[in-house]
Parts: structure tokens; C-alpha cells; sequence
């Protein structure tokens, strides 16, 4: 077995999720490694350990930026700046400063209280292979949430089940409650707790996980045939280059170039959604929040009534139907109903490779982030027909 490389890159995932990290490592070709990997690499734990910098302000000593996208330093950054400074020290490197650069801040780390922190987490990492399953905020976007979902219904785990989050998975374990049969035969204990209607929720989502299959807790509204829609954007510079719309099962795509041309496409769409009847439907709040925004923006005065043609798909799902799925993101969804998107683009990745499109000018990487949309919006298209198909064929269930 060939040596596991891990990076600076790697501690965010790991210090979340080490599952995910393993999961990632092992299906990956590897890493884009320094050219003088000797310079920044070092052993531990049976691992090699390289730093990747963004940038080498200096070498004597040894000064590197690391470039971030958050709004401030959280925990794991530390670990990854101790992370750093050890494995340039270990290979005999002066070490002068880490900066962690984004658009907020620009902050020289004080790593070396961080040290032994950093080697226990990654002694853990290195030397177990069997992780705990557990939820966390990396779950919705992750390719290989799956299987952690199956192993935690394996174990009857409440972990996995829609909307039961950190506070709520603890106080049902406070009131004896650990697992998901447990839910299903304590009903007076969470109605005590929880209130009648939470406790509806639960055991809907509990019993379709046991049973395998979707369990309508609520009635849904009729649902009107309409548009469909999904925006693109490119966050570090605030621009939505794509307005994706699905009508009549045709791809319709607003695209600018550039963001001298985001007012064209935003008015060309708004346009075409007012010369359209029925429901605009989309999948969580974003498009509605951009719409807003982009009107503040350009001094477009979009009347109320105009919002309440959207739709919010998601939330159609997470207040009527319980689904044996490990999210409701819009992927695991649509793959639960046998939706394959035709490429590996998701939304972590598509900022990234819109980034690789303006670097390049490259068409076909345009092209692709086109497929991807078209398949959000046809993704989307299928949770609505399959919500109706749900309410036609089955009855409200008495919970």
C-alpha cells in the first residue's frame, strides 16, 4: 500500500469529518504536490505530510500565505497553520511568518500553541480507519454522505434523520431517547417534549427511514405547472453570470459574459419570467435573495406580487414529505428519484470552475458549468412531478 499523502489542505475536512477525509483521500489521484516537495514535506504517523502554499513572500525565513474565502479565522485555520510551521521545521526550514489572506483579513497566525492539537488530530487520522458516523455541516455537499447514511441506519442512528439537528439529536438522548426505534415508541414522550406537530415531523422522518420508502406527513398545495429556475454565481466578486430557466422542457440560459453584462441578462430574464404565467419554482431561498439584491443593485423596482409566483421546492419537500435520504439538498433528492446529473460539477465546485473559465477563456468549461445548471433546473423539475405523483397515489398518513 502506497504512503497516504496528506496536506494543509486536507486538516479542514479532517478536523470536521475524518470519514470524509479518508473517503476523499483514497478516491483521489492525489494531490497537486510543490515541485520541490523536499522543501516542504516531512513523516508522521506513517503519513507524509506537504505544505501547499499560494504564495512564497520569502524564503529566508520562510514566510507563506495561505489564501481563505471566510469572513474570519476559525478553529481548524490554526491547526492548519501548525500544521505548516511543523512540517517546515521538521525538514529544517526557518520558519518567519504564516498569513492567512482572504478578502476580510490578512493575519500573521500565532500556530505554535496549536502543535500538539494539530499532531493528536492527525494521529488519530493516520493510525484508525474506523470513524464514527456523525452529521455535520460538510454532509450537504458531500459525494460520499450515502454511505455514511446507510451505515447509520444500519445502527438505527437518529443522526441522519431531516432536521434533527445537533441540540435536538442531545435532548432526545436525555430523555432516553438513542435510536430510531426509540422514536417510533416513545410518542407521548416527544409530544411532552416536543409539541404534537415537531413530533409528527419525527416520526414521519423515523419510520421512512425504517420502512425504505416516503411518508406524506402533510398535504401539499397544488402544484400549478410552471417555470423552472437556477442562478450561477461567482461569489468573490458578487457576480451571477447565469440565470438558468426550464420551460415547457426547454433549457433557456441568461448568461453575461462579463459583469458589465449581469443587468442585461438579469432584465432579459425578468423579462421573459413576466411574459410567463404560473409558478417560478426553484430550489431554496437563493434565487429570490438575488433577485432582491440585483434589483437594489441596478434600481429595479420588481413589485411584491412578482415574488409570489416563487416556489421554494425544498421547502415543499421539508413540510410535507419524509424521504429516507441523509439531506434535502437538491442532489440527493433528485438522485433518490433516479436523477443522474452528467457531470461532476456540484455547488462547492462550480465557483472554482467558473474561476478556471475566466483564466482560460476555455468554452468548454463554460460549456459544462451550462450542463450542470440545465441539470439543476431539470433536477428540480422532477422533485415537483414526483411531489405530484406523491400526492395522487397516496393518502395523508395518520401519524
Amino acid at each position: 500500500m502506497s504512503q497516504m499523502i496528506l496536506t494543509n489542505r486536507d486538516i479542514k475536512t479532517i478536523y470536521f469529518c475524518p470519514k470524509k477525509a479518508r473517503y476523499e483521500i483514497q478516491n483521489s489521484n492525489g494531490p497537486n504536490l510543490p515541485q520541490d516537495i523536499k522543501t516542504f514535506s516531512t513523516d508522521a504517523f506513517g503519513c507524509l505530510l506537504v505544505v501547499i502554499p499560494d504564495e512564497i513572500v520569502s524564503r529566508s525565513p520562510y514566510v507563506l500565505k495561505i489564501k481563505k474565502t471566510g469572513k474570519k479565522l476559525s478553529d481548524y485555520h490554526f491547526l492548519e497553520a501548525a500544521f505548516i510551521g511543523y512540517v517546515l521545521e521538521s525538514c529544517g526550514q526557518e520558519v518567519g511568518s504564516i498569513i492567512f489572506e482572504s478578502e476580510h483579513y490578512s493575519t500573521s497566525v500565532n500556530w505554535r500553541p496549536y502543535v500538539t492539537r494539530m499532531l493528536s488530530l492527525l494521529s488519530y487520522f493516520c493510525t484508525e480507519t474506523d470513524y464514527k458516523v456523525s452529521k455535520t455541516h460538510l454532509c450537504r455537499l458531500c459525494p460520499f454522505v450515502e454511505k455514511c447514511f446507510h451505515e447509520a441506519r444500519a445502527i438505527e442512528s437518529i443522526d441522519f434523520l431531516h432536521g434533527l439537528r445537533g441540540k435536538t439529536a442531545e435532548k432526545l438522548r436525555k430523555i432516553g431517547i438513542d435510536s430510531i426505534k426509540d422514536l417510533l415508541n416513545q410518542r407521548d414522550r416527544l409530544i411532552e417534549h416536543f409539541g404534537p406537530e415537531r413530533t409528527r415531523k419525527l416520526i414521519a422522518h423515523a419510520r421512512s427511514v425504517i420502512e425504505n420508502r416516503p411518508v406524506l406527513f402533510a398535504q401539499p398545495p397544488q402544484l400549478e405547472n410552471g417555470i423552472f429556475l437556477d442562478i450561477e454565481s461567482y461569489t468573490p466578486t458578487d457576480f451571477d453570470y447565469l440565470f438558468g430557466v426550464l420551460s415547457d422542457g426547454t433549457y433557456i440560459p441568461f448568461l453575461a459574459r462579463d459583469q458589465n453584462e449581469e443587468v442585461r441578462a438579469f432584465r432579459n430574464v425578468l423579462e421573459f419570467i413576466d411574459q410567463t404565467s404560473g409558478p417560478v419554482y426553484h430550489f431554496h431561498q437563493y434565487e429570490v435573495q438575488r433577485f432582491k439584491k440585483l434589483a437594489k443593485r441596478y434600481g429595479i423596482d420588481i413589485p411584491k406580487e412578482f415574488f409570489k409566483r416563487f416556489v421554494d421546492v425544498y421547502k415543499l419537500y421539508a413540510d410535507h414529505v419524509a424521504l429516507p435520504v441523509p439531506s434535502y439538498s437538491l442532489k440527493v433528492l433528485a438522485r433518490y428519484f433516479g436523477f443522474q446529473w452528467r457531470n461532476d460539477i456540484n455547488g462547492r465546485t462550480v465557483i472554482d470552475t467558473y474561476a478556471r473559465y475566466m483564466s482560460t477563456g476555455d468554452e468548454d468549461i463554460l460549456n459544462a458549468i451550462l450542463v450542470y445548471n440545465e441539470d439543476d433546473v431539470r433536477a428540480t423539475e422532477l422533485l415537483v412531478s414526483k411531489l405530484r405523483e406523491m400526492c395522487s397515489t397516496k393518502e395523508l398518513e395518520v401519524l
